[in-house]
């Protein structure tokens, strides 16, 4: 079975249930995957071969998912970026992933003339709204122009169907490539882990280019179910809510600060979410008192997913079972963890040598499957670093129960070592969240001439609230060893996040780094 399979199968078994709500736009199964084959007929006619890239440069949007399946089909290499990025990044990144075809939202246009002459890889351009510059295809004519019949490709299960992009918050953006076997492995497991049914409608709302929307096309394809898109310009926590209620969604995935969000609407009791059956959040790990606070404003299913772009991202879950306020001590400890490996992984806690810790130690999380990457593109070297042995290497620092719960720590970039001794910045974070005037904390580790580095907070207030740096200070003392409280706080309005929502300590160090 390819991915491509799912669209076709869909179209024939559920023709009229509806497959994508977008802005308005309302589309069966059935009307889906005959836009999908036209489009793909026109560019089989206009030159593209199996195995060429097609980039995707694009707001939220339907097209996304179509040219999606187009790619599923012909055997196309499907690139999405990050639509965030500079032009002197855009260009870097369409260089090193070289597609034939570069599919644009007209809002990127003026990027794109800028570049074109020093876009050597790149034959064609199409423009999902014609501007009428001579240059660019017109989307909607290459579909009005091809012909509704299945592409004569054959396809297979190990054929690379995508490069999605790291999110570079650890240098360069890299290019994982997955392939047909390895979408499928993930979406299968993720549909038993997380109990995902055939009448299921799941919203999303982070970036389509990141790994979590072709993890959710995916899955909810291969049920199949209807999946909500909501178009970019900020996080809106009461539209959201407000959408939810009124389209009965019954999935939604967001990371940490988004929930954050959504718990501090005002009157939040009055939307009725009745019909949620699962709230799933990853991206960073969810602050223990946030979770908490969530799940009495929410007393919906909670579930956590662990994952890498590079993994499948499905890694490991925590269940909307394990989600237990008025449990035992042992069920509330297990809030802070990642939960299980899922049913197709293996996951390994290992010292610098790739060898087993005992329960309980720390060290990095390794993992291995059948959904994980192939390798990066064009990184040789760079892919057998992370895949070696067999196994992928996260370069996440962890550690896991006697039952198999995964706890993670820290990234080892973001480990802390003050005096020769570990620090790990989630405990404190952890502490931090629990004081009654913290909206938000990020710890990070600052050089220092005698200990090597030293624990730096950074904290937003909760509106209305004041507190002071030594109040901080003397909080976290009472509930951890004085060489992890911090030795400086400072308050911020905000924090600096990625476009899905994750704190980005990168920038915050710079931050600190540009001052000296």
């Amino acid at each position: 079975m390819t991915v491509g399979d799912m669209i076709f199968r869909n179209a024939k078994k559920f023709p009229y249930k509806m497959a994508l709500i977008s802005d308005g736009i309302k589309m069966t199964f059935k009307s889906l995957n005959e836009r999908v084959n036209r489009l793909a007929d026109a560019l089989l006619k206009i030159g593209l071969n199996k195995g060429d890239r097609i980039g995707l440069l694009v707001h939220n949007c339907y097209q996304f998912i179509e040219i999606y399946f187009v790619c599923t089909k012909i055997g196309a290499v499907f690139c999405p970026y990050n639509n965030h990025l500079k032009q002197f990044e855009l260009k870097d990144l369409i260089d090193y992933s070289e597609p034939k075809y570069l599919i644009v939202d007209y809002d990127f246009f003026e990027n794109i003339k800028n570049l074109k002459d020093e876009l050597k890889s790149v034959e064609k351009y199409i423009c999902l709204q014609k501007p009428g510059l001579s240059f660019l295809d017109d989307y909607e004519l290459l579909i009005k122009d091809g012909l509704n019949r299945e592409p004569d490709i054959k396809v297979l299960e190990d054929d690379v169907m995508s490069i999605i992009f790291t999110g570079g918050t650890t240098g360069r953006p890299k290019g994982a490539m997955r392939t047909h076997r390895h979408l499928i492995s993930d979406a299968v497991a993720s549909v038993i882990e997380l109990k995902v049914d055939y009448d299921d409608s799941v919203l999303i709302t982070f970036p389509m280019y990141h790994v979590a929307c072709e993890d959710n096309i995916v899955r909810h394809s291969f049920m199949p179910n209807t999946i909500h898109i909501k178009k970019e310009g900020g996080f809106n926590p009461a539209e959201i809510l407000d959408y939810i209620s009124r389209e009965k969604i019954t999935r939604c995935q967001f990371v940490p600060t988004m929930i954050h969000s959504l718990i501090q609407v005002p009157d939040v009791s009055k939307y009725d979410l009745s019909s949620l059956r699962l709230i799933l959040y990853a991206g960073s790990s969810m602050p223990v008192e946030l979770l908490k606070k969530a799940l009495a404003i929410f007393p919906y299913g909670f579930a956590q997913m662990y994952g890498q772009t590079e993994s499948g991202p499905v890694t490991t879950v925590l269940k909307s079972e394990d989600h237990i306020l008025d449990g035992s001590e042992k069920s509330l400890k297990r809030l802070a963890s990642s939960g299980k490996a899922v049913i197709n992984y293996e996951i390994r806690i290992v010292d610098e040598n790739d060898n087993d810790l005992p329960v309980g130690e720390v060290g990095e999380i390794i993992c291995r499957s059948e959904a994980i990457m192939i390798g990066y593109w064009h990184m040789a070297e760079e892919s057998a670093r992370k895949l070696r042995n067999g196994w992928l290497h996260t370069g996440d620092l962890g550690r896991l129960d006697e039952d198999g719960y995964l706890y993670i720590l820290e990234r080892k970039d973001d480990l802390i070592i003050s005096g020769g001794v570990n620090i790990y910045p989630r405990e404190i974070e952890e502490v931090l969240y629990s004081h009654p005037a913290v909206s938000e904390a990020s710890v990070i580790g600052l050089p220092d001439e005698h200990w090597g580095e030293i624990v730096k907070a950074v904290i937003v207030l909760m509106d209305g609230t004041q507190v002071t740096e030594k109040e901080i200070i003397d909080f976290c003392g009472k509930k951890l060893a004085g060489f992890k409280k911090p030795k400086s706080v400072d308050f911020w309005k905000e924090l600096p996040k990625s476009p899905q929502g994750k704190i980005l300590k990168r920038s915050i160090r710079d931050h600190f780094k540009n001052l000296h």
